[in-house]
């Protein structure tokens, strides 16, 4: 896979993006911009969880974070290519239970 920076994935309501170094660092994340309006949330990728404060309502933080676990291994691919591999601190996506 080439290391793509920035968008790596959208859809009608959001872009999602992964930055690299020396910009980003961290945990294995994501970013996620909604479309027409002024909303950001960052995402693990370790807990699907929302790291710190966003504008995004509660049910559409859900809704993303759904969205990043159906699309779970191509953003995780993306994020290695870019950050590299680290196995050991992947969600496990076949443990988890659907949301």
């Amino acid at each position: 896979m080439v290391a793509k920076v920035g968008t790596v994935i959208e859809n009608e309501k959001w872009k999602i993006k992964v930055f690299a170094p020396p910009k980003e660092h961290g945990l294995a994340h994501v970013h996620v911009l909604a479309k027409g309006y002024n909303a950001e949330v960052k995402i693990s990728l370790l807990t699907l969880e929302v790291i710190g404060s966003t504008k995004f309502h509660k049910r559409t933080a859900k809704g993303i974070i759904k969205y990043i676990y159906e699309n779970y291994e191509f953003l995780w691919n993306c994020w290695e290519a870019i950050h590299g591999k680290d196995e050991k601190t992947k969600f496990k996506t076949s443990s988890k239970k659907s949301r």
